[in-house]
């Protein structure tokens, strides 16, 4: 499955920059560091529906994405899916169940709840769903309710000026959802009846039909915190965020 990500540019030097005075900071040399990060993160990110350029983070509400791509899958889903002006909604009420550093190990342990992501996008695609042809281009929304993501990413550390930056080079996460909706307008150069069942055959069969796909999306969320997360720690030290070993 072959899935493209281009995620949004922040166009800043890599200069080291200070919290905003509104976020959250842990220390260390705090007796519950674990508990504490993980409460501070969430309410951090709770704070992000606007830009931060300094640390190089987008609004997340919504999070635009210039252009993503989702492969065809081996069995319900024979199209490629490409998506261009997509509008994420959702990841500003992430639940952090687990954000946990690993600093012997360079990993960041995530386990995240978020209730619903809204994907709103201009579409283009041309194939077969479930043995039913589908063809069209349009604005399209896919709903995924109750996403969990969980898993780690490994870092590498990065020394500049006395101070210790993270670049995160890989993820293992996995990603599960309890439903999806699809909609897609415009199928069939606009034919009503037609576009009408083929998206009643994409919900009614939502669960066949998105797992056939679910690498896809999940390389895409992946993506999208892996970059976030590397923007925010090239500008944001170790030392600065947790203070000295």
């Amino acid at each position: 499955m072959k899935t493209l990500l281009i995620v949004f540019v922040v166009a800043l030097k890599c200069q080291a920059v200070k919290f905003p005075h509104t976020f959250k900071l842990c220390k260390r040399s705090d007796p519950d560091f674990p508990k504490c990060l993980r409460e501070a993160a969430e309410f951090n990110i709770h704070q992000l529906v606007h830009p931060f350029k300094d640390l190089r983070i987008p609004g997340l509400k919504p999070l635009l994405i210039p252009s993503l791509v989702i492969g065809s899958g081996k069995r319900a889903v024979a199209v490629e899916q490409r998506f261009h002006n997509c509008n994420f909604h959702g990841f500003e009420h992430v639940l952090l169940e687990k954000f946990e550093f690993d600093f012997k190990k360079n990993t960041l342990i995530i386990d995240s709840h978020i209730p619903e992501v809204t994907k709103k996008c201009d579409y283009k695609l041309s194939g077969r769903v479930l043995l039913l042809p589908i063809q069209g281009e349009g604005e399209s929304t896919i709903v995924l309710k109750n996403v969990t993501i969980a898993g780690y990413f490994n870092y590498e550390t990065v020394k500049r000026s006395g101070k210790t930056y993270l670049r995160f080079v890989d993820h293992h996460l996995s990603l599960d959802v309890s439903h999806v909706y699809y909609h897609f307008d415009n199928l069939f150069n606009g034919d009503k009846a037609l576009g009408d069942n083929i998206n009643k055959v994409l919900n009614d069969n939502w669960s066949e039909v998105f797992e056939d796909v679910k690498g896809g999306y999940s390389e895409v969320m992946n993506q999208i915190i892996q970059t976030l997360l590397n923007n925010f720690w090239s500008v944001v030290s170790l030392e600065d965020a947790f203070g000295e070993k």
